[in-house]
């Protein structure tokens, strides 16, 4: 894109950066928990309706979730900036969900006389919870983002780079029912729930030899009994089960479920799996997408490290989302900790990087960046095209 489109923007973002910062603090300053993000929720609706936005609020029956939209006055693609705000207890905005609302919001209030000029809808999409229940799951389930041609945010992290493919994970309990004793005199009357579990536990890492490199199964036992002389007649773990596609992960339960039942076969208990929380799909990057956005970025002088299609350890709940529709994450950095000291998501430190004026003032070049790539994608067809063939390989 020319040098005068990119002058356009600058001035566009610099004019908004005063309601944006003030947005960024307030949410940093009154952290609040997923599904409870009540004043998160409030402020980003004043910020969204003063700009011209429809807002429909408890947007697919979640009280603090919303949509809104901004249609230009021509016909063009549907871009949507995800945003999150939730925190994490105790020590408030750890992921920078501050942040990540205010380059989402400010996106799309600053891509609004772009989607005039050129043609295009602008969604900004508020997904609650994302560190608990992780709302995107459902609204994709019920076809939220079907509708999109694209979706972007950008997540804080210690480097400014493209979008990370995540793990698929789900999150299982296991139960064992045993029958309680005396377990100094009369153990031979007991059924040994503990037992079956601690066997569990072995078999699961028996099994772990013979898995793909990049699978991960990891558990804690939540129960293990109640006191050292009874036989326990009850006891329960939790795992989460990874794989880097979603497509391996049901043989790989099959799997881990056998190691309960021969481990309940051994003891004479029974057992009972139940699914806890949300299962995630992987996160499949749009590469073309994501190319064009570190590209944008480093037009605006941000170089970018590329990372590829390359499979990241953790999960997202944008994994559900990347199924239903092109999807990217690309990361921004926070800036340098005092003293070199390196810092990680979900630490105090990365809580302090979140609301400093360097880590706010970098997440400026980003929404400049996002927007110079919508307006890309808007008056530059062929960039959509080949956005969703890539797409149309993956659903296939």
């Amino acid at each position: 894109m020319d040098k005068a489109l990119i002058e356009r923007i600058n001035e566009t973002v610099v004019a908004l950066e005063p309601e944006l910062k003030e947005l960024t603090l307030n949410i940093h300053s009154n952290p609040e928990l997923g599904n409870n993000e009540f004043k998160a929720y409030a402020w980003q609706l004043d910020l969204l309706r003063k700009y011209g936005f429809e807002i429909t609020e408890q947007f697919c029956n979640i009280p603090t979730a919303y949509k809104a939209v901004y249609k230009g006055k021509k016909p063009g693609p549907k871009i949507a900036m995800l945003a999150e705000y939730d925190a994490l207890p105790k020590i408030g905005h750890a992921c920078g969900h501050n942040l990540i609302c205010m380059m989402s919001v400010g996106s799309g209030i600053a891509m609004r006389e772009y989607a005039d000029e050129f043609g295009g809808e602008i969604y900004v999409i508020g997904t609650p919870a994302e560190e608990t229940e992780g709302a995107k799951v459902h609204m994709s389930d019920i076809g939220a983002f079907d509708d999109m041609d694209v979706v972007m945010m950008a997540h804080p992290d210690d480097h400014d780079g493209s979008s990370w493919n995540t793990m698929a994970m789900v999150c299982r309990s296991y139960e064992f029912f045993g029958r309680n004793a005396h377990a100094a005199s009369a153990p031979e009357e007991g059924v040994n729930a503990l037992d079956a579990i601690i066997n569990m536990f072995n078999l699961v890492n028996a099994m772990r030899q013979q898995t793909k490199d990049m699978v991960r199964i990891h558990g804690i036992i939540t129960h293990g009994g109640e006191a050292p002389n009874i036989i326990p007649d009850y006891t329960r773990a939790l795992f989460y089960i990874r794989s880097p596609k979603w497509a391996e992960l049901e043989e790989l339960e099959k799997r881990v479920e056998a190691c309960a039942a021969g481990a309940a076969a051994a003891t004479g208990t029974t057992y009972k799996i139940n699914p806890e929380e949300v299962d995630f799909m992987d996160t499949n990057s749009n590469m073309y997408l994501n190319r064009l956005a570190c590209d944008s970025m480093e037009e605006l002088g941000v170089p970018m490290q590329w990372i590829g299609d390359i499979t990241t350890m953790g999960s997202s709940d944008l994994g559900n989302v990347s199924y239903r529709c092109p999807s990217i994450q690309i990361n921004n950095s926070l800036g340098t900790y005092p003293g070199g000291k390196k810092y990680v998501p979900h630490t105090p430190e990365f809580a302090e990087l979140a609301c400093s004026e360097w880590a706010i003032d970098h997440a400026f070049e980003f929404i400049k960046g996002f927007v110079l790539t919508a307006c890309k994608l808007m008056a530059e067809p062929e960039h959509l095209a080949a956005i969703k063939e890539e797409f149309a390989r993956l659903k296939n």
